[in-house]
């Protein structure tokens, strides 16, 4: 509480020293012009950088565009000539010449978004720049960089996620966002919520070609942003425009040496889009699918392949009826089969299930731009998620320290469902003191989770041991069993809340080097019945004329989303459990796990984050960027015993406690075109005071315990790179060196040491591909081939967390791959 006061106490006291900065020059006869920003289909397009020089000037007049795509230069000379220039990353640079003021006007000027053939030669990417206006502290991925960046499983764009500083990978393929669970972090697909609504886990699938960019706000993001802690996480994609485009990559099936020459897989991407009516409609169809033949070479042969199969496709559409009035729908559509889910060597291929998942997500979006400056933005989106998951037998199951048998214990399906609606108002600029962009809206949210569980007995064997001849171990020849546990309930759920959130923002600009944004926003749902209220501060104060040296700082409250997995739990089923001696024998009465929510106890989880950052411009055009980020998080939601309650039953309290700390450098160069070379360290530390997370499913008993969470990487080192070799030829690299995840090891079955006490080998790969582009038959292609993990270090992905001898299993290892691409005409 000091520290962050003190922190509040000095940011008021840098910030209001700084002394207005006048735009431009005075003149009794001064003039004012107005910049109006869109980009090829008319939308604007905000925090664009714009840049008006005299051949006289050294220091450029700058603004930056607003909500709506607007900027204004105020007292100019009349019949001065100027150069006007407007950039922004992820754009071509415009640039306008000889523009003579002599009467207010306004000028529109239109920015391209850069794509990965460029079809005018003469045409400049917008270099890096430190953005004076920008106070989140925001990470990005363009669209042309997931391309480029080389790592494994090119065909879903979350592998690419961890090239992101602070975004770690856990061993599932889910985010973390600086330390937090993944279902503390906001994930929007063109600005709508499409976290999974239950257990708010990343599955929807897009195609990597239909990316624009992915972007990461890790903290001081406006109170635009409610029910995620961890940050927020954008996933923007593509339209058409007045150009018919066609592309296609992993069109051709690729082979592995895995026991001998076989498939390996084939993962086509399609994308096409055009006009269909120049200038006011256009449609944009991005197809993804894979089939893959999945080999584990632990397993004996015949029972050591599993195959995969998915599709999905987004398909958009945007009419223009005015240039005021402006529709945008889209449709995403997953399905996804896999006839062996999790087979490895500790699960073989009888003790695996069926597992069928599907998603939809529909929405649309209305924006009307009103004369008077107003911008509102009207949108409706519709997801759902379902997940089957079937057994391939009927054998009885079992787990052993080292393995699992049997046919799979659980039949499932789950159906997980939002309807969302939101309106944001954007008002027109105003002077006070400064300029003042204010924004506000609101958004209704109903989540729904509809659940079938059907559960067999399993039996725990003792290490060394098999099931007896019977199939169970509730049988005088137990001797083998440790334990045996049994499932009763679970049948058909249903769980649904009511959430509306409202907030307001302001971006006031008091000179051109210092801007604050207050917000503020409300949080409630028919679940907790809590009022909440989340206050958030942040600045920037630029710290040269040039700015090319920015400091920025910020504090804010966060309450996380009310979890619908966690509240439906009670309603999907109770464990009663028989423990048994070394002789076979019951050493006591069965123990009934159970689960309890009451609602009235509950209230939402809070956190304070609050972080200070520098960015400057090096020589060389070389950016830094440091970064320091403090999260604590009380009254967390977690499943924990209860005193005077019935050994095994657990409540849903609100009293886990979490912490994290970080410190972060970035470098960045960007040559020319789409080179670029990026280097990030971050030392890190993600703590709780509890870790378990008690369900039906988690053998495990007994209280909490503390330690730090399962993708915990104190020490983390990024890189990755596009650079020229020769004409049309291009080298790509990306490694990750970091600390290995902490894991639990277990004796007979339960917790041998302190929660997550040992970690995995220390993780690095190092990934390097060539690519060459060419033109052939009229039109542009590139190949690509290289290595990942080259120097083939081996990165398990599984342990079986036995406390005498863990085992480590399912190993990256070093792989040769490919790439093709028909990239269109040239």
């Amino acid at each position: 509480m000091i520290a962050r006061s003190l922190f509040v106490g000095v940011l008021l006291a840098v910030f209001s020293v700084a002394e207005p900065v006048p735009q431009g020059p005075s003149a009794g006869s001064a003039q004012k012009v107005e910049i109006t920003v869109s980009d090829e289909n008319g939308i604007s397009v905000a925090a664009a950088h714009v840049f008006l020089q005299t051949s006289q000037q050294n220091i450029p007049l700058r603004c930056e565009t607003d909500f709506a795509g607007h900027c204004q230069f105020d007292n100019l000379r009349p019949h001065e000539v100027y150069e006007l220039r407007v950039e922004k990353e992820g754009f071509y640079a415009s640039v306008l010449r000889s523009v003579e003021v002599e009467v207010s006007a306004t000028i529109n000027v239109t920015l391209s978004h850069q794509r990965e053939v460029r079809e005018v030669v003469n045409v400049v990417e917008s270099p890096p720049a430190v953005d004076p206006e920008q106070t989140s502290s925001e990470e990005q991925l363009s669209g042309l960089d997931i391309l480029n960046i080389p790592y494994p499983t090119t065909r879903d764009y979350r592998n690419a996620l961890r090239f992101i500083p602070g975004v770690v990978q856990d061993n599932a393929g889910q985010p973390h966002i600086d330390g937090a669970e993944t279902y503390q972090t906001l994930t929007l697909l063109d600005g709508f919520n499409i976290t999974q609504p239950a257990n708010d886990l990343l599955v929807a699938r897009v195609s990597t070609d239909a990316l624009r960019s992915v972007d990461v706000e890790r903290s001081r993001y406006s109170a635009e942003y409610g029910k995620g802690s961890g940050g927020v996480l954008s996933l923007n994609t593509g339209i058409g425009e007045d150009h018919f485009r066609f592309s296609a990559t992993n069109f051709i099936p690729s082979l592995q040496g895995k026991k001998g020459l076989r498939l390996d897989k084939v993962d086509p991407r399609f994308t096409v889009s055009g006009p269909l009516r120049k200038g006011k409609m256009w449609f944009f169809e991005a197809f993804d699918g894979e089939y893959d033949n999945i080999v584990v070479t632990e397993l004996p042969s015949g029972s050591d392949q599993d195959t995969v199969w998915r599709i999905g496709n987004l398909a958009k559409l945007q009419m223009n009826f005015t240039r005021r009035n402006i529709l945008i729908a889209s449709f995403l559509i997953n399905r996804f089969h896999d006839q062996h889910a999790g087979l490895s060597a500790f699960n073989p291929k009888p003790a695996t299930p069926i597992d069928r998942e599907s998603a939809e997500v529909a929405t649309v979006k209305d924006q009307y731009y009103f004369r008077g400056g107003e911008l509102l933005e009207t949108g409706f989106g519709f997801v759902e998620y379902g997940l089957t998951q079937t057994p391939v037998g009927n054998l009885p199951y079992f787990v052993s320290t080292t393995t699992t048998g049997g046919s799979y214990y659980l039949s499932s399906h789950t159906t997980a469902r939002r309807w969302q609606g939101l309106t944001n108002l954007y008002l027109p600029v105003h002077q006070w003191f400064g300029r003042h962009e204010v924004k506000l809206g609101i958004d209704l949210d109903r989540p729904l989770y509809r659940s079938f569980f059907l559960r067999q007995p399993i039996s725990f064997l003792r290490e060394g041991q098999s099931l007896p001849t019977n199939g169970t171990c509730l049988t005088v020849s137990s001797a083998p069993c440790s334990r045996y546990s049994v499932f009763p309930g679970g049948g058909d759920s249903a769980t649904d809340n009511l959430e509306a959130s409202g907030f307001i923002q302001d971006r006031w600009l008091m000179t051109n080097r210092l801007l604050l944004e207050p917000s503020l926003r409300f949080d409630w749902d028919e679940i907790l019945r809590r009022n909440l209220l989340s206050p958030r501060l942040a600045a920037t104060y630029v710290l040269n004329n040039e700015a090319t040296t920015k400091f920025s700082a910020g504090i804010g409250i966060l309450y996380d989303a009310t979890s619908l997995f966690l509240i439906a739990r009670p309603s999907e089923g109770e464990r009663l459990d028989y423990f048994f001696d070394a002789n076979g024998q019951l050493s006591g009465p069965p123990l009934l796990t159970t689960f309890v929510v009451d609602k009235k106890l509950l209230t939402a989880p809070r956190f304070v984050n609050w972080s200070v950052g520098l960015e400057k411009k090096l020589p060389a055009s070389v950016y830094l960027r440091t970064e320091f980020l403090q999260k604590r998080g009380t009254e967390g939601f977690v499943y924990n015993t209860v005193s005077g309650a019935p050994s095994g039953t657990y409540l849903l309290q609100n009293t886990r406690k979490d912490r994290y700390d970080a410190v972060q450098v970035d470098l960045r160069k960007h040559f020319r075109e789409n080179y670029t070379v990026m280097a990030s360290y971050i030392r890190s530390r993600t703590r709780s005071n509890q870790v378990v997370d008690f369900s039906v499913d988690n053998p495990f008993f007994g209280p909490q315990v503390a330690g730090p969470y399962p993708w915990d990487a104190p020490n983390r080192f990024l890189s990755w790179g596009l650079l020229p070799l020769r004409k049309s030829l291009d080298v790509a690299y990306s490694t990750e060196l970091r600390s290995g995840f902490p894991f639990s090891v277990l004796n007979t079955l339960q917790p041998g040491q302190p929660a997550d006490s040992r970690r995995f080998p220390t993780y690095f790969a190092l990934n390097l591909h060539l690519e060459k582009r060419f033109h052939l038959f009229g039109f542009s292609w590139a190949i690509r081939g290289g290595f990942n993990d080259i120097t083939d270090h081996k990165n398990p992905a599984i342990v079986n967390g036995n406390v005498n001898s863990p085992t480590f299993s399912d190993f990256e290892r070093r792989a040769f791959t490919t790439r093709i691409r028909f990239l269109g005409r040239k």
